[in-house]
């Protein structure tokens, strides 16, 4: 009798193939539950399997994304018919996770949108604020000025205020406008923090600014 070989384990191609039968298998299930277990099914298998605990392909990882992040949604869209704190504590636990293999700057900006969510739901203002800095960081440099501009709006702290300004002023001048547009933000941006600097008595940083201030105009005369 011949024996047949054994087929070489090949992680991506398995883990593409396990996926895709759960993906299918969620379209025709009704139960919340239901679809939670066959999702898990990737994960279990990745758990279990050697040679997928060290495989770093984009392949693997792009599928762990994918899996990780639709249990996230799953657990979310639970909460819309059995309201529970649990779903959203379980939904950031797969959030968090499916953050560990982005690839992708979509897809770690939409994942952390998602988390900015729930951390709401949830009333935590500290994660909450921590994933909103992080959507603000992965914005293109273009846009940082105004995302951390926005952040300052969001706090009466005038030490966050103070933080995001500072963060907003160091990407002024990556933004796509001219050269006189790029002075009035900085000049704009200074002025909001003598003001804070000065109702705190930051002396050093006071002075700091102040000395970016006077520059700024210069280059305007």
């Amino acid at each position: 009798m011949i024996r047949s070989e054994k087929r070489p384990f090949q992680t991506g191609n398995d883990l593409v193939k396990i996926y895709r039968a759960a993906a299918e298998r969620v379209k025709y299930l009704q139960d919340i539950d239901d679809k939670l277990l066959a999702y898990n099914e990737v994960i279990t298998y990745c758990a279990h399997a050697k040679q997928c605990i060290a495989d770093d392909s984009v392949k693997r990882n792009q599928i762990l994304f994918w899996t990780y992040s639709n249990i996230g949604d799953m657990f979310l869209e639970r909460n819309t018919h059995t309201p529970m704190a649990d779903n959203y504590l379980y939904a950031v636990q797969y959030y968090e996770n499916a953050l560990e293999f982005c690839k992708t700057e979509s897809d770690k900006h939409h994942t952390l949108e998602k988390l900015a969510h729930v951390y709401g739901e949830l009333q935590d203002e500290k994660n909450w604020r921590k994933a909103i800095e992080q959507i603000a960081l992965s914005q293109d440099a273009p846009y940082k000025r105004q995302a951390f501009m926005e952040l300052a709006n969001t706090t009466d702290d005038m030490r966050l205020q103070a933080k995001y300004l500072e963060f907003a002023l160091n990407f002024v001048m990556e933004e796509n406008v001219s050269t006189l547009e790029k002075c009035q933000n900085t000049l704009m941006i200074c002025q909001r923090l003598l003001d804070i600097y000065a109702a705190g008595k930051s002396k050093k940083n006071y002075d700091r600014v102040k000395a970016l201030q006077k520059s700024t105009l210069e280059m305007l005369h």
